[in-house]
C-alpha cells in the first residue's frame, strides 16, 4: 500500500544499465518528484516524508472555462482532429457532466444539430460528407447524444441503418473493421457493442464470435492486445474487458494473468498508470487501465469489502497534483505537457472511478449472462457503493459516479437505456 508516503526509494531502478527508456523515466520522475515534494509535510521528512493530501483541489472553474473555450472555437492547430470531430463534443460534454457542471439548452441543441450533420444515411457517423463512417466516431457521437439526453438527441440515430452498417463492418472471425476496408482490432468490437447495447440493436448475429476473438488477443503477459499476437495495451485491455462484460462472458480470459498485468501498470513512484510494459505514466490511463479494475473486480466475483486491486488514493494524487494545468485549466498527460480535451475527459472519469467504488453485488448478479436480451438489466445492475468511497482532498473534488463500461455517469446512461429499450425490438424494424 502506497498510502501517502513519499520516498525517492520508489523510483525506477535501471540496475546501472542506462537506456533511452530509463533516461526518459528518470526525467519524468524528476518532474513529478518536484511536484510531490511541495506537498510533503516537512515534519515527516525524518520518517521518509508524507504528502499532505488535504491540500488537493480539483480546479473545477478553470476546467469548465477550458472546456467552454474549446466548445466555442479551436485554433487552426486543431485541424489535425478534423477526422475526429464527433469526439470533441463527447470529450467536452462528458467532462462537464461528470463534474456536475451546467450544460445549458443552447449547448445541447448545438451539439444535437452538429452531430445530426455528421450522421451518415447508410449508418454510422463521420466528420464530413466526403469521409467514411467510422466505428470510433460513431461510438463518440452516440455517447455524446446520450449525455445530451432527450428525444430530439436520441432520434438523430437511425437504428435500422446503424444495425445494417455494423453488420457490414462485422468480420468472419468475430471482429469488426472500424470502417469499410479499415483496420480490425478489439477497439472495433468495443465500439460496436457499446453502440448496439445502447441502442437496443443487439442480435446473436452481431455478437457471434466476438468473445472468442477477444480471448485470442490476450497475450502471454496477461493483458489484451489489439489483435492476436500483438503486445498487450491498456486501452485495448479495457475495450476487450468491457466488451466481454456486455457479452456476459469475461470468464473466457485467464483472469489471474490479467489481474497481474493490470496491477503492475500502476507506477510505484508516480501513482498513475502506464499503458504498456516499460512505458511512461500517462493521465489518460487513469481510465484506460484504472477503469478496467471495476470490471476485473466483478469478473473475479470480489465484493466491495475486498476493494479494487490498485491503490486508489495514489491515482487520485497523481491526477490532482500532476495532471491539472493550474494556469490554462484542463488536464494533461503528465507535468510538462499541455492540457487537451482528450486527457481532460479521461483523467476526470478515471478520477471518478477511483473515488467511487462502482460494482455489482455478486449475490445479486443476473444468472442469464449470455443472452443479448439480458444486457440492459445487467448493465443497470452496476452502481456506486457510498460506504466504499475513497476521496482525497476537499469535498469539491467529488465527481459523479461513472459506469466503467460506457464511461459516462449513471444518470444520462439510465435515461438513454430507458428510451431505447422502450422502442420496438430490432426484429420488427427489419421485417
Amino acid at each position: 500500500m502506497m498510502a501517502n508516503l513519499f520516498s525517492y526509494d520508489f523510483r525506477y531502478d535501471d540496475n546501472e544499465h542506462e537506456t533511452e527508456t530509463s533516461e526518459a523515466q528518470k526525467e519524468v520522475e524528476d518532474r513529478i518528484g518536484r511536484v510531490y515534494m511541495r506537498l510533503v509535510d516537512p515534519q515527516t521528512l525524518p520518517l521518509g516524508g508524507e504528502i499532505d493530501d488535504t491540500r488537493h483541489r480539483l480546479l473545477r472553474a478553470k476546467h469548465e472555462q477550458f472546456i467552454n473555450d474549446s466548445i466555442h472555437g479551436l485554433s487552426s492547430v486543431f485541424t489535425v482532429l478534423d477526422s475526429s470531430r464527433p469526439w470533441i463534443p463527447f470529450w467536452c460534454l462528458n467532462s462537464l457532466d461528470v463534474m456536475g457542471s451546467d450544460i445549458d439548452d443552447r449547448l445541447r441543441r448545438h451539439t444535437t444539430d452538429t452531430l445530426r450533420r455528421m450522421h451518415c444515411p447508410s449508418g454510422g457517423f463521420r466528420s464530413d460528407p466526403w469521409q467514411l463512417p467510422h466505428l470510433a466516431s460513431s461510438y463518440a457521437a452516440v455517447m455524446a447524444l446520450v449525455v445530451v439526453g432527450g428525444e430530439e438527441a436520441y432520434s438523430v440515430v437511425d437504428r435500422h441503418a446503424m444495425y445494417r452498417w455494423l453488420m457490414e463492418m462485422k468480420q468472419h472471425d468475430g471482429s469488426f473493421a472500424v470502417h469499410t476496408g479499415g483496420e480490425i482490432d478489439v477497439r472495433g468490437i468495443y465500439c460496436a457493442l457499446v453502440i448496439a447495447s445502447m441502442l437496443n440493436i443487439m442480435t446473436r448475429e452481431l455478437v457471434s464470435g466476438c468473445a472468442e476473438f477477444i480471448a485470442r488477443c490476450q497475450t502471454f503477459e496477461g493483458g489484451i492486445g489489439p489483435y492476436p499476437g500483438v503486445e498487450a495495451h491498456g486501452g485495448y485491455t479495457l475495450c476487450g474487458l468491457a466488451a466481454l462484460e456486455i457479452l456476459g462472458c469475461t470468464d473466457v480470459l485467464d483472469l489471474g494473468r490479467l489481474a497481474k498485468w493490470m496491477c503492475v501498470r500502476q507506477m510505484p513512484f508516480e501513482g498513475g498508470f502506464n499503458g504498456r510494459t516499460n512505458k511512461l505514466v500517462d493521465g489518460c490511463y487513469s481510465y484506460w487501465v484504472g477503469g478496467a479494475f471495476p470490471l476485473l473486480q466483478k469478473a473475479l466475483r470480489r465484493s466491495a469489502n475486498d476493494d479494487y486491486l490498485y491503490e486508489r488514493p495514489a491515482l487520485q494524487r497523481y491526477i490532482l497534483a500532476c495532471c491539472q494545468d493550474t494556469r490554462l485549466g484542463g488536464l494533461r498527460d503528465k507535468p510538462g505537457k499541455h492540457p487537451d480535451l482528450y486527457h481532460t475527459m479521461y483523467c476526470l472519469i478515471g478520477l471518478s472511478l477511483s473515488q467511487h467504488y462502482v460494482g455489482v453485488d455478486p449475490a445479486q448478479e443476473i444468472a442469464d449472462k449470455s443472452s443479448v436480451f439480458s444486457v440492459p438489466a445487467r448493465m443497470m445492475q452496476w452502481g456506486a457503493v457510498p460506504a466504499r468511497s475513497k476521496i482525497i482532498g476537499a469535498r469539491i473534488n467529488i465527481l459523479r459516479p461513472v459506469h466503467p463500461v460506457y464511461g459516462i455517469s449513471f444518470g444520462p446512461l439510465a435515461q438513454g437505456i430507458k428510451y431505447f429499450y422502450s422502442l420496438p425490438p430490432l426484429a420488427e424494424l427489419l421485417v
